[in-house]
């Protein structure tokens, strides 16, 4: 079992490296795991989460995040997942390895814009979602290079995980608002 990422959906991932460093080396990761076993009785299944929740916090890492996703994606959607649910497809993995032997899952729970997950914040935490200047975070992207690549690959091709087919196998996967209700440290704090 390896964790990946998504790179444009289960099909695309495998053929598209991407310009981001963290992305590539994950790409080259899953070429080896798939070309070592090709004549072994080892099996593989690759989980390919794209970005998580989690990146959303409530200190200023938080506020960077939230501030790049308003910058970057300029109106454009944004595929998230929950750690808890990509620990539900690790789990299922183990526990049904004949399901995904050879195969590697892209996992997503939600896709919304900014603006769309602004609005469910507030409707849910009662107050604005919390940004930063945007000075700071053009500085962040332009001086963390990885970073700044891997939110133009956000706006220019993003991740393209099968949400709805995913919930055939998980019904629970938490949306935003359920996230945020329940596991965010917004909801604990």
């Amino acid at each position: 079992m390896y964790s990946s990422v998504d790179r444009g959906g289960e099909e695309k991932s495998y053929t598209n490296p991407t310009k981001i460093p963290h992305f590539i080396k994950k790409h080259n990761i899953e070429h080896y795991l798939v070309d070592s076993t090709k004549n072994i009785d080892m099996q593989w299944s690759i989980l390919r989460p794209v970005a998580f929740y989690e990146n959303l916090t409530p200190d200023f890492f938080g506020k960077v995040f939230a501030t790049c996703f308003k910058m970057a994606l300029k109106g454009k959607s944004l595929q998230l997942v929950a750690t808890s649910d990509i620990g539900y497809f690790g789990a299922d993995a183990f526990m049904n390895p004949e399901s995904y032997q050879g195969k590697a899952v892209s996992l997503a729970g939600d896709e919304l814009t900014y603006e769309q997950m602004e609005r469910a914040f507030t409707s849910r935490m009662g107050k604005p979602l919390p940004t930063t200047f945007r000075p700071i975070c053009s500085f962040f992207m332009a001086a963390m290079k990885d970073m700044g690549y891997m939110f133009k690959w956000f706006h220019d091709e993003g991740y393209g995980a099968d949400i709805k087919r995913l919930r055939e196998v998980n019904p629970n996967m938490r949306t935003f608002d359920a996230w945020l209700e329940n596991e965010s440290g917004f909801a604990k704090s």
